[in-house]
């Protein structure tokens, strides 16, 4: 089975805004806290929802790049079908972290979308209630760049195809919040393949 097994260290560049709206603790508190502006428009929501080091760096969680490959792999044909199911079964991301190359800047965060990172004010339906609501999120602005490292079984899946489905995913499908509106778009400057575990990988 080792000698099936492929890494990848991959780069992708940004070509359109990464936006964060992380699903943590924090956004489902246990014990009331004090409220910030009103039902369906709360200015401090993004504070909730971003992922950023305690150093301000912003990242992404190994599932995020996991689900949008998955997700990214229905466009990747293989006979009749998709490589969906086989990326599914056979892809783990193996980086605890997936550091971006932007800091979340001293407050007050600009909303200026040229700026490397800044505070994204969109109106978003509730598909519960079918009301409006305010979001607000961070996003950093085109060309973000991030790396991360993957593996895989290669008679699963080959080489070709695996850097498809990082191509496919970038160009039709996206990463981070917001891919259902063309957000997270990208496209891929490394694909970096290894028969042996990559420095600082953590795969078997």
């Amino acid at each position: 089975m080792i000698g099936n097994i492929l890494y990848a260290q991959v780069t992708i560049t940004g070509v359109r805004p990464l936006l964060w709206h992380a699903f943590g603790p924090d956004a489902l508190p246990l014990s009331k806290r004090e409220q910030t502006g009103v039902a369906g428009n709360d200015p401090e929501e993004w504070r909730r929802t971003v992922l950023m080091t305690e150093g301000r760096q912003l990242y992404l969680k190994p599932t995020y790049v996991f689900g949008a490959l998955r997700d990214g792999a229905r466009y990747t044909k293989k006979g009749r079908g998709t490589l969906q199911p086989l990326i599914a079964a056979t892809l783990q991301v193996l980086d605890e972290r997936i550091l971006l190359d932007r800091l979340v800047p001293a407050e007050p965060l600009p909303t200026d979308p040229t700026q490397p990172v800044y505070l994204d004010i969109q109106s978003v339906r509730n598909p519960t209630t079918r009301a409006r609501n305010v979001r607000y999120r961070i996003a950093a602005s085109t060309p973000w760049s991030l790396s991360f490292t993957i593996l895989w079984d290669r008679t699963v899946v080959s080489r070709a195809e695996m850097e498809s489905v990082v191509i496919d995913t970038g160009r039709l499908s996206g990463i981070g919040d917001g891919r259902a509106i063309g957000y997270g778009r990208f496209a891929l400057n490394a694909f970096a393949v290894s028969e042996t575990p990559l420095e600082g990988s953590s795969g078997a």
